[in-house]
């Protein structure tokens, strides 16, 4: 049985300050790498963004869109698909938030201001998907994490940015834990990152079937770093 790979978490230099390859190189890359789409999630205003915060709000979410929308253009032109989320950064945990769009962005500048149960409130209420994202990295003991499973859709268990074993390990027994579904995901920021993600047993045609695979677990398979 055919099946298809993704990439769930993936940014860009025009939208995350800590990456250096564009969105057009990136889907350049996944497709030369045989993936069949990726998930363009760049760091939100909260986070590490690239674009610049003295910008009017319509200014920055145009300037934050630009790498998805490069690497769109990029995909429709090499045959490679790709979909849009962010990585919301609230009180030093990490979410990737999909199913919303530009014109929610443009609509809902009040989204910086919210406490994390209204934010997961807001997004959920909007039709959005809200994925715990690497919730141990860099915490080696489960009392340096605060347990949000509530507020949460899914958790992401493999993230390629985890250095050491243990942070994919504990983020599993959380999910196991709080039987909440999984996913994974290269977090990729260059060109020599480890790259991973997702096998699934029918192509995205949207954001939204990303969203039914998980919440549905039917992620056929977790690509598995090797990690010390």
């Amino acid at each position: 049985m055919k099946l298809y790979k993704y990439d769930t978490h993936v940014h860009t230099r025009e939208g995350s300050a800590c990456a250096d390859f564009s969105g057009r190189e990136q889907a350049r890359l996944y497709k030369k790498l045989g993936y069949d789409g990726i998930i363009i999630t760049d760091h939100f205003y909260n986070g590490n963004t690239a674009v610049s915060r003295k910008l009017s709000w319509e200014q920055w979410v145009n300037g934050f869109m630009k790498g998805y929308e490069e690497a769109l253009k990029e995909g429709n032109e090499i045959g490679l698909s790709v979909f849009f989320g962010w990585e919301e950064s609230i009180k030093g945990m990490d979410f990737l938030i999909y199913g919303l769009g530009k014109q929610w962005l443009l609509e809902n500048r009040d989204i910086l201001y919210l406490d994390l149960q209204t934010h997961y409130q807001k997004i959920k209420e909007s039709g959005g998907f809200v994925v715990h994202a690497h919730p141990y990295r860099n915490r080696r003991l489960l009392t340096d994490l605060k347990p949000v499973p509530e507020l949460a859709d899914a958790v992401e268990i493999m993230n390629g940015g985890n250095k050491e074993a243990l942070f994919n390990q504990l983020g599993e027994e959380y999910a196991a834990k709080w039987e909440k579904p999984v996913t994974g995901g290269s977090d990729a920021h260059h060109k020599r990152d480890r790259h991973g993600g997702i096998l699934v047993a029918a192509p995205f045609e949207s954001i939204q079937d990303y969203m039914a695979v998980v919440e549905e677990r039917k992620i056929e398979e977790i690509i598995p770093f090797a990690v010390k």
